[in-house]
């Protein structure tokens, strides 16, 4: 009985240790509703899209930081080049939006290696009975399993942040330029865990 809750117990630490790959957001991709039209600067964005996208470990630390992770399209249908920044900026409910930096938002989302560490626990649980023929032996599974487990699970981990951290770099739209007739997509980070409306101010 105390085997059985033992390695239950293994089990369900396991399975809340296992990485998780990454889904690219690819803001160009999404579907948006255009949210406003502010004289030829057109704005359209998405919250959730870490959820939506199954990014479940990114999502719960997006909940857990209380932050929030927006996918935004700008249309400039006018004939001046705007700078985001510079020449308007993005409010909500007409305050300056607190963003977050890329990295400092990486840094808090991403996944952890160590957590995959609990699979060397594998190695504590008693050996498999195998047979051959007429004999039995003891085979250590949880010793062989627990390393390739754990090396496997940090190189998903590593991998999937690494896809993670490149997107949000290079989706960075602070600071962008916007030509006439240009449309750009990008990634926004807001320090809240409300889901705001989003606006533009010149």
């Amino acid at each position: 009985m105390k085997n059985r809750i033992y390695i239950l117990s293994i089990f369900t630490l396991l399975m809340s240790s296992c990485a998780a790959i990454y889904n690219p957001i690819e803001p160009s991709y999404l579907s948006y509703e255009l949210a406003g039209n502010y004289n030829g600067l057109k704005l359209s964005y998405r919250y959730e899209i870490l959820a939506e996208l199954n990014n479940k470990r990114y999502a719960k630390k997006e909940r857990k930081h209380k932050i929030k992770l927006v996918a935004v399209k700008i249309e400039n249908t006018g004939n001046q080049t705007l700078v985001l920044g510079k020449d308007f900026n993005l409010t909500s409910n007409g305050q300056a939006i607190d963003f977050i930096k890329t990295a400092d938002a990486y840094q808090k989302l991403k996944q952890k290696n160590w957590q995959a560490l609990s699979f060397l626990l594998l190695a504590f649980t008693p050996p498999v009975q195998t047979t051959n023929g007429a004999s039995v032996a003891d085979f250590p599974l949880g010793v062989v399993a627990g390393p390739m487990l754990a090396a496997g699970n940090i190189f998903v981990a590593i991998n999937a942040n690494k896809q993670f951290q490149s997107e949000l770099q290079s989706n960075t739209i602070l600071g962008s330029t916007f030509k006439p007739q240009e449309t750009r997509y990008g990634i926004v980070i807001i320090n809240t865990a409300e889901e705001n409306p989003i606006e533009i101010k010149f």
